[in-house]
């Protein structure tokens, strides 16, 4: 057995073999729920010792959500089982407590996932450790953080008490996180593909941003981008973001000639989406009134509005002199009384941000406003480094994947010009 001395909880027992921690969530909706993970444990305990249990949990079903609520439990074992050989002794406890059902994510009467272990990451056609949903569910990190508060995410490299937050479901949670000093995330996306990585994250929560146009669409400005473009591009990001709690950008011309027809767009964005909020840019008080009062939530977009850029001359800096700044905090106060549940501040002073966001109840989002807003907005495609061409002041590149792009682009058409793809093994 090849060992890895540098894994810290890896340690020799007086057999001379190796022994590894791991942590397994326990999960039940189906029969004697309680019984199911009492039995679970107690058949573990055969060929692993039980060093610490979480209390069980009640949980909604992730994915398919059209069923009973799961009992959920967090248990750190210690064992000489290898990653795939614990995972056949833990098939083979599910088939002995009468596990019958087996559709992904759906209703069965025990489910033992091994989400995290003391060596390093572990993947094989089987199984791969961590866990690949463990950063998006909410109980899953919280069950790690108190079995094992220094855990990493082998994956991602970064600490599981580091993305243990409370989830954001609905509009209520936006305003726990302020009350409570929560930072949000939050992440424009557009496009399956990316959301279904999104959805494998902490990230708190998507943004259908009509800066698809600039991002996805190569224009020059939002304002060309329609009602059915944002509709489609928002149904792809719920495929891939199935439990994100997410907003829809309004595009221009499709709030701003009256309440009436506002109220009916954003119906069918939320309808045909499934989608969970709107957003809207600038100061329409009455319209929003309207809209909180059809039951459509809305966040508020004030500072650097995109859709207001012919009027502006630009992009830059807004609410630089001090009527400006009064002005804005008393917009700010006004989409509030109307009914926002948060809002987006772009491109202000960071004291500006500081002061609205202390003068308001609802939580604040900025994107070039600073760090005193309640949370903060980036494009993923900015994050993620995939424009090269493209660094504003306010952006983090947190990678640079138009080289990685670059690179195996050109690395395919070498193989193809070379005759080395596709090779035996690619071919049927």
């Amino acid at each position: 057995m090849s060992i890895n001395i540098s894994c810290r909880e890896h340690f020799f027992g007086k057999d001379g073999k190796v022994k590894y921690q791991y942590i397994l969530i326990l999960g039940s909706n189906l029969g004697d729920k309680k019984e199911f993970l009492n039995l679970a444990a107690a058949n573990l305990s055969l060929n692993a010792l039980i060093l610490k249990k979480t209390e069980i949990k009640k949980t909604k079903a992730f994915h398919i959500h059209n069923q009973p609520d799961f009992f959920n439990q967090g248990i750190l074992i210690e064992t000489k089982l290898s990653p795939e050989k614990l995972l056949l002794f833990i098939k083979e406890i599910e088939r002995d407590l009468g596990r019958k059902h087996n559709v992904r994510y759906g209703p069965r009467e025990i489910d033992i996932d091994i989400v995290w272990y003391s060596g390093e990451r572990y993947k094989s056609d089987k199984l791969s450790v961590p866990h690949t949903q463990n950063r998006a569910r909410s109980w899953v990190r919280e069950f790690i953080v108190e079995l094992k508060s220094e855990a990493v995410d082998e994956t991602v490299k970064v600490k599981y008490k580091d993305m243990n937050v409370k989830p954001i479901t609905k509009i209520s949670d936006f305003l726990y996180k302020k009350k409570n000093g929560e930072k949000i995330s939050v992440l424009t996306c557009y496009d399956y593909s990316i959301a279904k990585l999104l959805s494998k994250t902490s990230v708190d929560t998507v943004l259908v941003g009509d800066s698809l146009a600039n991002v996805f669409q190569g224009r020059k400005n939002t304002l060309p981008v329609t009602l059915d473009e944002m509709i489609y591009h928002a149904k792809a990001v719920r495929r891939g973001c199935p439990d994100a709690f997410i907003t829809v950008d309004m595009p221009f011309l499709s709030f701003q000639v009256s309440p009436e027809e506002t109220v009916k767009n954003a119906g069918r964005i939320l309808k045909e989406t499934g989608c969970d909020a709107v957003k809207i840019e600038g100061v329409f008080y009455e319209t929003i009134e309207k809209m909180v009062k059809a039951s459509i939530p809305v966040m508020g977009h004030l500072g650097l509005t995109p859709q207001s850029v012919l009027k502006f001359g630009g992009y830059g800096l807004q609410a630089k002199q001090k009527e400006e700044q009064y002005k804005l905090i008393e917009d700010a106060l006004s989409l509030q009384s109307a009914g926002c549940f948060s809002m987006v501040l772009e491109m202000i002073p960071a004291a500006l941000t500081g002061e609205i966001s202390k003068k308001l109840e609802i939580p604040t989002i900025g994107i070039g406003a600073g760090p005193n807003a309640d949370g903060q907005v980036l494009v993923i495609n900015d994050l993620l480094g995939i424009d090269e061409d493209f660094s504003p002041k306010f952006v983090r590149k947190y990678a640079d994947l138009s080289s990685v792009i670059m690179t195996a682009v050109e690395n395919y058409c070498a193989d193809v010009r070379k005759k080395d793809f596709p090779s035996e093994k690619e071919s049927f």
